[in-house]
């Protein structure tokens, strides 16, 4: 890819263009990664395409989050359905202010909803975030330093395509345990013991409540049992 620094003025500059675009299309990708499709929408073009693509493309890898006023509304490390919800609600949405900001270069977004998306990079040297503009120019972040340049976006790996594939592959063995009576989901239970993974992994945990018939074993967010016990948040 062919590609050169630029300043941060710059790129602001450039990234005006994408000022009240509508949010066509909200997608998440592998693991936490989002892509928000903005304006026209293209049709498919490639064989293992599963979305179209907008006028604009904005991906964002782990980390990010979404606030609205004082509170974060869901993140990267909420689970593969809340962000799904998350997103629905930017779709029709227009951006109102798309910039890059701060002494580490991250995005920030502001849509006409009131609501925020901010990534945050928290892998040495990792660029998080890319934006294809019209004409196929990417805008991105790489060891602190902005680029504009041609070619595809900067994010995931070859090795953490991987991972993402290990982790769909093993959480879709492990399934949905649940017993007969669910009075509420592990999500929402105070011996729900979070997973810290990659990708589909952030959907799963381990049930800590010796009553329960899944104590010690892995459960998925949407599982439960009848010792169900709301946690305080």
């Amino acid at each position: 890819m062919a590609r050169s620094s630029i300043s941060l003025t710059e790129a602001n500059t450039l990234l005006q263009s994408a000022f009240n675009l509508p949010v066509s299309l909200p997608w998440k990708g592998h693991g936490s990664a989002i892509f928000l499709e903005l304006g026209q929408l293209a049709p498919l073009s490639r064989p293992k395409q599963r979305y179209q693509s907008g006028d604009v493309t904005i991906y964002i890898s782990w980390d990010w989050r979404v606030e609205q006023g004082s509170r974060v509304l869901y993140g990267s490390s909420n689970s593969s359905p809340q962000i799904e919800d998350g997103l629905d609600g930017l779709l029709g949405t227009t951006i109102k202010s798309l910039a890059i900001e701060g002494q580490v270069p991250e995005l920030a977004i502001e849509f006409s909803n009131g609501q925020r998306l901010i990534s945050a990079a928290m892998c040495t040297d990792v660029s998080e975030w890319s934006v294809r503009m019209p004409g196929a120019t990417w805008i991105s972040c790489d060891r602190g330093t902005v680029y504009v340049g041609d070619g595809e976006a900067i994010g995931i790996s070859p090795e953490e395509d991987l991972k993402f594939e290990h982790a769909l592959s093993t959480t879709r063995r492990w399934g949905i345990p649940a017993t007969e009576e669910l009075v509420g989901h592990c999500s929402d239970c105070i011996s729900m013991l979070r997973i810290d993974g990659d990708a589909d992994f952030l959907d799963y945990g381990v049930c800590t409540s010796a009553d329960s018939p899944l104590d010690g074993r892995v459960v998925n967010m949407r599982s439960g049992c009848s010792f169900f016990s709301a946690s305080e948040s």
